[in-house]
């Protein structure tokens, strides 16, 4: 049934069938909107009581109903704030739920969910989500239908932040298993996309072929000026449009996910669109976690359904400006408690200030990507992916070489794979990279400079530009 028509209705008209649509199946997710509108306008005060009760909430619920945290027998002390009793909690990692998943399931629904294979029965209710992430590993968690409501109307935030609200007709440059599977997409899935107003392209495939059907695509609808795009995906799009030197569709913003927004990077999508490019952060497994406002100062944490801590390699939490470890309490997830996930990236937190945009909820000034993508150097340093990122896109001449990765795979053993644009210059090229790289990851490194004909992707299919596979503590 083709329901591209849709597609074509009047942008408010679409966003009311959206809600009705979403009312049918189940989901609350238009009450949750409403409550949003009512948590942006809080006060500084305010906003710091609602966080408390609906953090208190998700440990009462913790400590009651899920036997992984009833274990742990802890019990809030007379006058011990509810942010100093989260303290006590102890860090939640991927291994952790892969190993205690069930245990992390309230009573309630524990004989319900009995695996990370389990399904409700129920239209719309809980959900088992299975993140690879970077690595492959799965890691499946619950997500509950009020999470993932709130996980939807963080969702609207984002784009209305980006300058594209609900109604608005926009490219989606996202991975699409079904088009790399050859696969149709389900009826409701192609109705919902109509009406969000999605025109979508694969970020999983980038060859030539493919980014010249993205140009096609985008300039088949001169009418739509906005995009929600991997970062990494649309910056190739970017540098094979300025490579090749053909003329570049021009968008009023875009939406950079799933990847560090460099400031390399962020200067090619606005000098190749002429876009204004917003840094929005999530992950599947956390929804949408935090999103720059038209005020570009920092990221807005979105408080009614995360609680976001940035603490040392101690468990410190760090001030403002100070990097750390990003924690990620899911406070709308009473299904499935997450408490003090360690996501695997790395931020910090913008001093504490009234936002010009007025949205009243706290910034992250920076993200500096994965723990798991920073370099350990000579003397022990871990070297942040970005800085690595800043030096080489400097460094690098756009016309001799066309996509590069730098791989530790040792203690002072790192391999630098990339593949040629041009010939002439080349291995001088290579040569001031190799001094650069020694001179930032110590003397005694060994570079190994390996031409391919593709850079390999994760096992997600996302390329990525670092990768750490050697762990501090190997001898090796």
């Amino acid at each position: 049934m083709n329901v591209d028509w849709l597609s074509r209705l009047p942008g408010p008209l679409r966003a009311s069938l959206y809600f009705a649509l979403q009312r049918g199946i189940g989901s609350q997710i238009h009450f949750r909107w409403e409550a949003l509108k009512e948590w942006r306008r809080l006060s500084a005060a305010d906003l710091s009581e609602a966080i408390e009760r609906r953090l208190k909430r998700l440990l009462d619920r913790a400590i009651n109903q899920s036997p992984y945290y009833q274990q742990l027998r802890l019990v809030r002390q007379p006058g011990e704030s509810i942010q100093q009793f989260l303290q006590r909690f102890p860090v939640l990692t991927r291994e952790q739920i892969r190993a205690r998943f069930c245990e992390l399931v309230v009573d309630p629904l524990r004989k319900q969910i009995t695996s990370p294979e389990s399904v409700s029965k129920k239209r719309y209710d809980w959900l088992v989500v299975k993140t690879g992430g970077t690595t492959g590993v799965p890691t499946a968690v619950v997500h509950d239908a009020e999470f993932r409501d709130w996980g939807r109307a963080m969702r609207l935030l984002s784009q209305e932040l980006c300058g594209f609200p609900l109604g608005t007709r926009y490219f989606r440059l996202w991975g699409s298993e079904q088009d790399l599977l050859q696969q149709k997409e389900k009826l409701d899935r192609r109705v919902l996309k109509n009406l969000l107003g999605e025109v979508t392209m694969n970020a999983f495939r980038a060859k030539e072929a493919e980014l010249i059907q993205h140009l096609k695509v985008i300039r088949s609808h001169p009418e739509i000026q906005y995009m929600m795009a991997y970062v990494d995906a649309s910056v190739s799009l970017a540098e094979f449009i300025e490579d090749r030197q053909v003329p570049a569709p021009k968008l009023r913003t875009i939406m950079a996910c799933a990847g560090t927004v460099t400031l390399e990077w962020r200067k090619i999508l606005e000098r190749t669109f002429q876009a204004e490019v917003f840094d929005k952060y999530g992950s599947r497994e956390c929804a949408d976690i935090a999103c720059e406002c038209s005020a570009h100062a920092g990221l807005h944490v979105y408080s009614p359904n995360v609680f976001v801590e940035v603490v040392d390699e101690s468990g410190r939490r760090c001030p403002p400006g100070e990097t750390g470890r990003l924690l990620i309490t899911l406070l709308n997830n009473l299904s499935f408690p997450m408490i003090r996930y360690e996501i695997g990236d790395l931020g910090v937190w913008a001093e504490p200030a009234p936002c010009p945009c007025g949205l009243p909820f706290p910034r992250l000034q920076s993200l500096q990507g994965r723990a798991d993508d920073m370099l350990t150097t000579e003397d022990g340093t871990l070297l942040s992916s970005v800085f690595v990122r800043h030096f080489v896109g400097v460094s690098l001449n756009r016309q001799l070489i066309r996509e590069w990765q730098l791989e530790q795979t040792g203690r002072q053993a790192f391999v630098f794979r990339y593949i040629p644009l041009a010939k002439d210059g080349l291995e001088s090229n290579l040569r001031q990279l190799e001094t650069t790289f020694r001179t930032a990851l110590g003397k005694s490194a060994a570079i190994q400079m390996q031409e391919v004909v593709e850079v390999p992707p994760s096992p997600t299919g996302k390329t990525r530009w670092i990768v750490n596979r050697w762990k501090r503590g190997q001898s090796c």
